[in-house]
């Protein structure tokens, strides 16, 4: 349904006409971003954008309505509060039953004497926005969700490592949520920077663009990206 969301939607509002090569944003990545005091890189990715950035009602609550609330992360969820009134962003919707059909099967897939929890409300929603407007792309720097959309069973052995049990799969759980996301493709705040790079967002620090630019990515590391140090220096020597 590219042209927008079920008509069961209740738990995100749609907003406009919704374009193709349009991107359903994660929380994750927009504080991770306006963290590092690179929200600017991504509104120069955006104007070249041929469709939109969009988000959920619950990635409005997660990245700007609860943090807002605290002194702490106040000043992060400001900025993207001003972004967003300020039609940087537009609200996607999706259906109820796709909703709960990736929320039950991520959180179901996995488990030992009781299932593994690996997916909240904001990328549920997320996710559902995206295959419900048949939109393709993901901006998330989430490392599980992202796993279980790429690799799934990588991340079925990683937990195994990480807390030395046995897991088991349950078939049709895989199997539904592996049909509802297939086809999705996730990018992080660091290719943003790398893209913003490319359009010669950095080149306002002269001498130091390159500099900055490889700063940018350690900026978003620390900030909650998902990328490792060796991946760093590959983006910066690229």
């Amino acid at each position: 349904m590219p042209e927008g969301s079920s008509s069961e939607s209740t738990r995100g509002v749609k907003t406009g006409r919704i374009r193709p090569g349009s991107v359903v944003c994660d929380s994750s990545s927009l504080i991770a971003l306006t963290d590092a005091g690179l929200l600017g890189a991504l509104m120069s990715v955006k104007q070249r954008m041929k469709g939109d950035l969009l988000v959920t009602q619950e990635v409005i609550n997660e990245s700007i309505n609860r943090p807002i609330k605290i002194p702490e992360y106040s000043f992060s969820a400001v900025r993207l509060k001003r972004a967003l009134d300020g039609g940087a962003f537009g609200v996607i919707g999706f259906s109820d039953n796709t909703f709960d059909k990736i929320l039950a099967s991520a959180n179901n897939m996995f488990y030992t004497s009781r299932p593994f929890h690996l997916v909240n409300h904001g990328e549920a929603e997320m996710l559902a926005a995206a295959v419900d407007n048949g939109l393709q792309t993901l901006l998330m720097d989430e490392r599980t969700t992202r796993a279980l959309i790429e690799s799934p069973m990588e991340l079925k052995n990683h937990l195994e490592g990480e807390f030395r049990i046995r897991i088991n799969v349950n078939q049709d759980m895989f199997g539904e949520f592996q049909e509802l996301t297939n086809g999705l493709q996730v990018i992080r705040s660091a290719e943003v920077i790398a893209l913003a790079n490319e359009k010669g967002y950095f080149k306002k620090y002269k001498d130091l663009a390159d500099k900055a630019y490889e700063a940018a990515l350690y900026a978003v590391k620390f900030n909650g990206c998902s990328i490792g140090f060796d991946e760093i220096k590959e983006f910066a020597r690229l």
